[in-house]
């Protein structure tokens, strides 16, 4: 136990917790909230002490429940090595709902950066991959959710599905994605085109992983109708149905069938609609991820986030069922609409030089380690101010307790991000895995970005932007502030790299190629990984 009496009493009301009978989703929330804090608060020694202290003498016999706040206090990836593996063994038992919901929850704890580093390059594409396919073929055998195997028409692609696990909107990025590329597909290339927005990330908790993970859902989206945004109008069937259980998923898979595409367009990793029909050989499937890295997927075809090889990076053993189906590929970006007249300043100090930092979990990503770095920056480069754009709630009481208080400012979210980076002279990223249009629309202004390697935003930039470590991160933010010449010259190439690159144009017609193969792949019976 931690001498700290705050500490002590912390930890005391973590067994409280992991003892306790009975919850509500205020208890669920509170038991999260606690986890995060000990995390923060605790030296690495002291949470790994308390870890082991726990894992020898487990308070209650809940894997999950245990294994999951372990891995919060430690980022130790054996955490979920125990949980997968002790839902593997029982596989046939444990209901597929909550399979499902913890394979989701362990998933986004990875993608927020969550693990330490010792063993990720062996987990994802090993444990955390096999799992999943796994869970797959469970869901398939089941709850009997075999496609029938259709023979493909003659002549070219002509009927596409782009089947999403999440449609809310036009405010929400990968929605905005996922109908650009249909209406592309649609207007640009004369496709019969429908998007399936399957809703099957978790709408409501199934189990005591913490922390949990329940996503926002359109509920008036139910049902078949044209969908219109920025203009454009598009198919789209949604399933609102917050239970993930059979009857949800075989009307999905029955929807499908009835529509009778050429090729599915899974969007998105873990797209398990798209999997059942992968495994099956039921029709062809090409799987756009919208992250960079490992992506979870069954797919015919598997596309690259951006044109590096991510499959060279993964150990050999278990490299072949991705490096096999992987294809290069730029997921690319469309501008949002803009008010060419606005000024994009929501309250920003007239003439200060304004480092950005965008995105939609900055609570999380701008942790301590930024804002000392951004602290560091602002060292440097007097005058200037640091602007946080994107919903927060914890991060502004943060930033008022810093020795830069009121040069760390939080605007809160940005109707019009386009005319707020023309506000701007540089984009901070944090180290994050996600993050990728606040680069790509900063790019669009000229607006340069400093980063570290790894992740959406590098992908989006290339390695011009990239730096080694902090030191080399303040230096590039601070001669960006203080040269205009060098600030000029980085804008420049900054709208040349998304006009030649980043811009989604360059992606609709490698996409249908690799449609086309996946056909032909589909046609010639190739195995599922």
């Amino acid at each position: 136990m931690p001498s700290d009496p705050a500490a002590r009493a912390a930890v005391a009301e973590l067994l409280d917790h992991l003892t306790a009978r009975d919850f509500d989703a205020d208890r669920v929330a509170r038991f999260a909230a606690l986890c995060d804090r000990l995390r923060r608060d605790l030296d690495l020694d002291t949470r790994v002490a308390l870890a082991d202290a726990l894992r020898r003498d487990p308070p209650i016999g809940d894997t999950i429940r245990v294994h999951s706040v372990l891995f919060q206090l430690t980022g130790d990836l054996y955490h979920y090595e125990r949980i997968l593996h002790y839902l593997l063994f029982g596989m046939e038992d444990v209901a597929p709902e909550l399979l499902h919901y913890t394979f989701w929850c362990l998933q986004r704890q990875i993608f927020m950066g969550m693990a330490a580093a010792d063993k990720a390059a062996a987990f994802v594409p090993c444990d955390l991959f096999r799992f999943y396919r796994a869970m797959v073929g469970t869901l398939a055998r089941r709850w009997s959710l075999t496609p029938a195997r259709r023979a493909p028409r003659p002549g070219p692609i002509r009927r596409v599905a782009v089947v999403t696990n999440q449609f809310t909107g036009e405010g929400h990025q990968p929605t905005r994605d996922a109908f650009d590329i249909a209406r592309r597909l649609q207007d640009e290339h004369g496709l019969e085109v429908a998007i399936i927005n399957a809703n099957l990330m978790p709408l409501r908790i199934e189990n005591l992983f913490i922390p949990p993970m329940v996503v926002e859902m359109v509920e008036r989206y139910e049902g078949v109708r044209l969908m219109e945004m920025f203009g454009h109008r598009v198919k789209t069937a949604s399933f609102t149905g917050r239970a993930f259980d059979r009857a949800k998923v075989a009307d999905i898979v029955s929807i499908i069938d009835e529509y009778d595409p050429d090729v599915l367009i899974a969007f998105g990793g873990t797209n398990i609609v798209c999997d059942l029909f992968a495994v099956a050989g039921a029709r062809p499937v090409v799987c756009v991820p919208t992250t960079s890295g490992i992506t979870m997927s069954l797919a015919d075809i598997l596309l690259g986030f951006d044109e590096h090889d991510y499959t060279a990076d993964i150990p050999a053993l278990y490299r072949a069922p991705f490096a096999r189906r992987f294809r290069p590929f730029s997921f690319g970006y469309t501008l949002p609409p803009t008010d060419a007249g606005a000024t994009g300043d929501p309250g920003l100090p007239p003439g200060a030089f304004v480092f950005a930092v965008v995105g939609t979990r900055l609570d999380q990503e701008a942790d301590d380690a930024f804002l000392a770095l951004a602290e560091a920056v602002l060292d440097r480069c007097p005058g200037a101010v640091v602007a946080f754009a994107g919903p927060v709630r914890d991060l502004p009481a943060r930033l008022a307790a810093s020795r830069h208080a009121g040069r760390l400012l939080s605007t809160g979210h940005i109707p019009d991000i386009r005319a707020f980076y023309r506000r701007c002279g540089a984009l901070l990223n944090p180290r994050r895995q996600g993050g990728g249009a606040s680069a790509a629309y900063a790019l669009a202004e000229g607006v340069p970005v400093v980063t570290f390697p790894g992740g959406d935003v590098a992908s989006v930039t290339g390695p011009r932007w990239q730096v080694a470590d902090a030191a080399a991160y303040v230096a590039r933010a601070a001669a960006l502030c203080a040269d205009p010449a060098l600030r000029a010259a980085e804008a420049e190439a900054a709208r040349d790299r998304f006009a030649t690159v980043v811009d989604r144009r360059h992606s609709i017609d490698r996409l249908l190629r690799c449609a086309e193969e996946a056909r032909t792949l589909s046609a010639a019976g190739e195995p599922a990984p």
